[in-house]
């Protein structure tokens, strides 16, 4: 098609020069008046469509200034060899102008096109920084990208979303634009004018765009989409950080009020759970009761006594929430602590041995042993209720430059990657797990409390084998201080 319009256009520009010499002659005009004519003729057309164009023009303006004007007049031969250095002459100036002419051009071109890329990048992202981030991002997106570089088909592939959305009137290839992302492999195709993109927050790829310009978008180039992706890329992870931020702040409100009403829940049941508790007890020291009796008495006195550590715990959770709990550090022997383990933990059960193990080259850890030892009796507590029946349960102790890390695995349990955070999350109990045991989805998150109130962390590790393990991590004090 390209090469059928510039031999259309080339048949033209010869038309053209034959005509204008011809009338230039016919009129009587001299042979330099009508050269300069050819050769402003030149100079325009190569300006307006390019050297080729004129350099065949170039030929037609000689060879017809040659057979009018050159003796023997009406013949394309000449008799001096003047004539034929001048016509030499007259073409190298002809294609000496039409080339100026068309890098002239050329510039001209580039320069418009640049400038239309600037103003078009300027307006996107002005119109990025506008868009409103309560809707769907992603397709705002697309429309805009689509509307201001005047593309025919713009889709964009948000990775952490899983989304594909699109803009335009063109078919687009999805598998192509995800195997962009997943390939990590940007193409360019400047024959259907197909450009593909990697969108990077950094390094980290985020997702990927595809554009499909138009003859309206003749601008576009490798460097302006890429300059387009990463606004893209930006795009996305404003608006994936205005979600995580309206959710943090929602989830933070939230937890402010249920630690409210739990703490105020928790401190009205202290009065009653006391008086039930004496009263259990007393009536068990009574004489009068009969064996039935006796029995649904220390029935009462044992759940009161549970209700009483769960609204013990409740408070527990409230304080750390609120910042009031104060840790008290003390040096602590990691072995006469492991060796208590059992006493204080149910966990060591006749069904669910449980295996003490040090590996550590430091003998022992500042913490405060009251909540060091809430902390990993929860995540006992935790092992013992989901791991399989009969298996044992592992308490490690190891050391690294910085930290001292107490591990927990039991057998029989898988936590998937997407639940390894949010069983962290207080109330939050896995779909898969929340039916198998009796739990209120508190105690994790009180061990994560403990953690970060002491500067440390916890984590999990679970494997499809069916092993899960709970790390928690102290830091290391050097000066016993």
């Amino acid at each position: 098609m390209y090469a059928a319009r510039r031999l259309l256009r080339s048949a033209t520009v010869v038309l053209i020069l034959v005509l204008v010499t011809t009338v230039g002659f016919r009129s009587h005009a001299r042979a330099l008046t009508t050269g300069l004519v050819d050769l402003l003729l030149v100079m325009l057309i190569a300006f307006r469509w390019g050297f080729i164009e004129a350099a065949m023009g170039s030929i037609a303006a000689v060879a017809f200034l040659d057979f009018y004007y050159m003796p023997p007049i009406l013949s394309f031969y000449e008799n001096d060899p003047q004539d034929w250095i001048s016509s030499a002459i007259f073409i190298m100036i002809a294609l000496s102008v039409s080339r100026f002419a068309d890098r002239l051009r050329a510039q001209t071109d580039a320069s418009q096109s640049e400038r239309t890329r600037l103003e078009k990048l300027y307006l996107a992202s002005r119109d990025i920084i506008m868009m409103d981030r309560r809707n769907e991002v992603g397709s705002q997106l697309a429309g805009l990208i689509a509307d201001v570089f005047e593309a025919d088909a713009v889709a964009i592939w948000d990775a952490r979303e899983f989304t594909m959305d699109k803009a335009g009137r063109t078919t687009i290839p999805e598998d192509r634009v995800r195997a962009t992302y997943f390939n990590e492999s940007s193409e360019t195709d400047y024959a259907s004018r197909t450009f593909t993109r990697v969108l990077r927050l950094g390094t980290r790829p985020i997702g990927a765009v595809y554009v499909a310009g138009s003859a309206r978008s003749a601008y576009l180039n490798s460097t302006c989409v890429d300059a387009i992706a990463t606004l893209a890329a930006l795009a996305l992870e404003r608006a994936h950080s205005f979600i995580a931020e309206s959710s943090a702040e929602a989830a933070s409100r939230s937890e402010q009020l249920r630690s409210a009403m739990l703490d105020g829940l928790a401190h009205a049941f202290k009065t009653p759970l006391a008086t039930i508790q004496t009263a259990s007890s007393g009536l068990l020291e009574s004489s009068k009761l009969e064996n039935t009796e006796k029995e649904l008495a220390s029935l009462i006195e044992s759940e009161a006594t549970r209700l009483g550590e769960l609204t013990s715990k409740v408070l527990q959770t409230a304080e750390l929430d609120e910042g009031r709990f104060r840790v008290e550090l003390e040096r602590v022997e990691i072995c006469d602590f492991l060796q208590e383990c059992p006493s204080w933990s149910d966990s060591a059960r006749e069904d669910r041995p449980l295996l003490l193990s040090v590996r550590s080259i430091v003998d022992h850890v500042w913490a405060d042993l009251r909540l060091l030892q809430l902390a990993l009796f929860q995540i006992l507590d935790n092992a013992s209720k989901y791991g399989r029946p009969g298996s044992p349960i592992s308490l490690r102790v190891e050391s690294t430059d910085s930290e001292i890390v107490f591990s927990v695995q039991n057998e029989g349990s898988y936590i998937p990657p997407q639940e390894a955070l949010r069983i962290f999350e207080r109330f939050y109990r896995a779909p898969e797990t929340q039916y198998k045991s009796a739990g209120t989805g508190i105690g994790l998150s009180v061990t994560k409390r403990i953690a970060e109130a002491h500067h440390g962390r916890v984590w999990v590790e679970s494997t499809p084998e069916m092993k899960t393990t709970f790390f928690f991590s102290l830091p290391q004090i050097q000066k016993e201080a």
